[in-house]
């Protein structure tokens, strides 16, 4: 027992690499992908698939403009206003501005708003 070694090994931290976040790198590769692929497209095809964006672009349009859009919440339009006023209170009267700011800042606080 006197002759007995123990060997530890240290531990090492597992490297994580995290993707580069680097937008301008991928859609100019996604461009040089796209020229090639079109390089070996006849012009034929190519018309087509134009004709075919273009059509699809013209129905996706015609469909946002009559679907329903998201209504903006009540809290929001309050912010607005309460900003608005604000906005046009420190023109006019800055000490009327300062306490409007004052309880609106208590009212939001306090969860009224």
């Amino acid at each position: 027992m006197a002759f007995s070694t123990t060997v530890v090994h240290p531990q090492s931290q597992p490297i994580t690499e995290k993707p580069a976040n680097n937008d301008a790198l991928s859609s100019l590769l996604g461009a040089v992908m796209l020229s090639v692929y079109a390089a070996h497209k006849s012009k034929k095809a190519m018309r087509k698939m134009r004709r075919e964006l273009i059509w699809t672009a013209f129905k996706m349009k015609f469909k946002s403009m009559f679907s329903k859009k998201e209504q903006i919440s009540n809290q929001t339009l309050i912010y607005i206003l309460i900003g608005v006023i604000a906005l046009i209170l420190i023109f006019v009267e800055p000490i009327l501005a300062l306490v409007l700011a004052l309880v609106a800042l208590i009212l939001i606080l306090a969860g009224v708003i």
